[in-house]
Formats: structure tokens, C-alpha cells, sequence
């Protein structure tokens, strides 16, 4: 079936308004954990951590120095299984 240009857009957003629609809170939740995890893969370290300190503002260094203790214990659990 052939569409135009503007068909497949419809067809493209009520595709993704009923996929979303019908998903759960934990898978939507999920889908958008995996997204930011793969976006800040993908962005500039310095970026990235202009984006952190945004964030975080004046907790930021406080942030990092718990993060820097966590990756650095023995207790720490591998990323794939703390979702």
C-alpha cells in the first residue's frame, strides 16, 4: 500500500500514540530509562556533566563524591541487575 508523505506521518504518530497508550507504568518507565541511558552515552562528557551539575546544582559535588565512594566499594551490584 502506498502512502504519501503526509499518510505515513499519521499512520507514524497513531502507531506510537497506541503503543504508548497501551504500555504499563513500569514498561514506560523503563523505555525511558534505557532512552536516557542510551542519549547520555551518546552526548559529550563535558555535556554530559553540565547536565549533571544543572541537575544537581549546588549537590553536585556531594553527588559525585557518593558516586566515587559506590564505584569504588565491594558491595556495589553490576548495573544490569539493579532494574
Amino acid at each position: 500500500m502506498k502512502l504519501t508523505d503526509n499518510e505515513l506521518n499519521e499512520l507514524k504518530y497513531h502507531y506510537v500514540d497506541r503503543v504508548v497508550e497501551n504500555m504499563s507504568t513500569k514498561d514506560l518507565v523503563q523505555y525511558v530509562f534505557d532512552d536516557m541511558l542510551r542519549y547520555v552515552d551518546t552526548i559529550p562528557e563535558v555535556e554530559f556533566l553540565e547536565d549533571c551539575q544543572d541537575y544537581w546544582e549546588d549537590h553536585y559535588d556531594d553527588v559525585v563524591k557518593d558516586i566515587k565512594e559506590y564505584a569504588n566499594s565491594d558491595f556495589k551490584k553490576p548495573m544490569e541487575d539493579r532494574n
